[in-house]
């Protein structure tokens, strides 16, 4: 076997080695971006206290306990995390920990450890995150009493045990004054926490407002009153609402109807009163990557309209939740004064989306509450306001969102563009490999085949323009794989070569 042939052979068992050693395992995909987790943010009220504490999901109770308020007269705090075997174990400030595994026991844990507390004391109860979706259907069994608080990230969450569907316990937390969020699983809940916290921009916010014969498009910006920050509405056919989502791609969406089932009724600003699929404004949604947020309303007014006394229709509450900095704060405001809103979340949903509603609270709904809301909608509409009796939001995911933000030319899937600046990188290492390979694919200009510097300047630009756009992200990883295949041959042979100078046959 020749050098030559032994050279090239050794060339491609590197190439070959290299290209299984690096191609990405299933188990280590994205293991930068799990590493590099988000950090929530510092919450408020209770949260301001659990913000010390780290991360949620803390196995060692004790040392979330050292940062737990300290006891004061009438007010005790315990860390609480349910043991592997199935049992609760309390901790105090101090360090002192009680493990319960029955309810009796777990009512004398107070006792124990904090034997001056007298029965109107007021007890707080810090959950792991851990225990929250792990022990969730005992979470009942705790004392009597308590305020069960829940860590979720550097957040914490007051907790509500109520009796859901079969008289089974249903958690919900209270993540806004006037919102809680139904805590299933960990991830549908993750999912919704970082749905209510993500920021909206009031430059990508547009207020819909249906229009029969309207325009067919909407401005790629939106439109402001002068000397005003708050978004005017935007007048659309409704038969070309679809349609004009392209036209506001990754902006944010707001329509008021009357939602039934798949349906969505409205009422113009002139002409009779319309349905429309909500599927179908969804799926348009999806195609441009537009955060749908659907106002529910018992009447269909749009915004920008005007009632029986010709006064502008205005959906009440909707200036100062535009003036919010996150969507959670943005539901919070329209919910301000008519009771709470309990948000649940779908996740999974095709096309990187995901679902999520704010209806009203049934718990809370009576029959004073009923007159009060009907006596309120009729001033209401008689003072020119929709009222918003619920909201939903059709959005990208946490996942699907960190794409697009991760993008630096729009259209083309982040995945994408980081490989081909990886391979034009790898390409470059490999240059000299790189390069005499395209001179065999494209050769060289000669000077006398052009009449002028120009034309000779602009072929040159032209051929390494295609090397580096196209050519380049092709053979990158090949070309430095076999730099390093090279490079490799080159040691292996500089015994050889130096045994050769030293003994070699000596020139005359």
């Amino acid at each position: 076997m020749t050098v030559g042939v032994f050279r090239n052979w050794l060339v491609a068992l590197v190439a070959c080695a290299a290209v299984v050693t690096l191609a990405p395992q299933p188990t280590q995909a994205h293991w930068l971006t799990k590493v590099l987790k988000e950090a929530g943010e510092l919450g408020q009220d209770a949260a301001g206290t659990a913000a010390r504490f780290g991360t949620g999901k803390i196995d060692d109770v004790a040392s979330l306990a050292k940062v737990l308020p300290k006891p004061h007269i009438g007010k005790h705090a315990f860390a609480v995390h349910a043991t592997p075997e199935g049992h609760w174990k309390f901790v105090s400030h101090d360090g002192q920990a009680f493990t319960a595994a029955t309810p009796d026991e777990m009512a004398r844990a107070v006792k124990v450890l904090a034997p001056e507390a007298d029965s109107g004391a007021s007890i707080s109860l810090y959950l792991t995150e851990e225990s929250v979706f792990s022990r969730a259907e005992h979470i009942g069994d705790l004392p009597k009493g308590a305020k069960l608080n829940m860590l979720a990230g550097r957040k914490s969450y007051s907790l509500e045990v109520r009796a859901g569907a079969g008289g089974a316990s249903q958690l919900h937390a209270r993540v806004r004054s006037n919102v809680l969020l139904s805590v299933t699983n960990r991830a549908d809940f993750a999912e919704a926490v970082w749905q209510l916290d993500r920021a909206m921009s009031k430059a990508d916010i547009r207020v819909l407002s249906l229009k029969a014969d309207g325009p067919i498009s909407l401005s790629p910006a939106p439109k402001r009153a002068k000397g005003s920050d708050v978004p005017l509405s935007d007048v659309i056919d409704p038969a070309k609402l679809s349609e004009a989502m392209s036209s506001i791609r990754g902006q944010t969406a707001l329509l008021t109807g009357r939602i039934e089932g798949d349906l969505v009724h409205v009422l113009p600003t002139n002409g009779p009163a319309q349905t429309l699929s909500l599927s179908d404004i969804r799926k348009a949604a999806t195609a441009a990557d537009v955060n749908l947020v659907v106002l529910h309303s018992a009447k269909p007014l749009q915004p920008g309209a005007q009632n029986w006394l010709w006064q502008t229709v205005q959906v009440g509450g909707l200036d100062t939740a535009l003036k919010k900095t996150t969507f959670g704060d943005f539901v919070d405001a329209l919910a301000g004064g008519r009771g709470q809103l309990v948000v649940r979340v779908e996740t999974g949903v095709q096309g990187g989306r995901v679902r999520l509603e704010a209806l009203p609270d049934a718990k809370g709904f009576d029959v004073v509450d009923s007159v009060g809301t009907w006596v309120g909608d009729a001033v209401s509409e008689v003072a020119g306001h929709v009222v918003t009796e619920g909201v939903s939001a059709f959005a990208n995911s946490k996942a699907r969102q960190k794409e697009l933000n991760d993008r630096f030319v729009p259209g083309i899937p982040s995945d994408y563009q980081f490989y081909v600046i990886a391979a034009v990188v790898m390409g470059l290492i490999g240059f000299r490999v790189a390069a005499a390979w395209w001179r065999r694919i494209w050769p060289e200009e000669q000077r006398g085949e052009y009449r002028s510097s120009f034309g000779y300047g602009a072929a040159w630009a032209v051929r390494w323009l295609v090397f580096l756009l196209i050519f380049l992200p092709i053979v990158g990883p090949f070309a430095l794989l076999a730099h390093v295949a090279l490079k490799l041959w080159d040691i292996l042979l500089f015994p050889w070569r130096l045994m050769r100078q030293v003994f070699g046959p000596k020139s005359a």
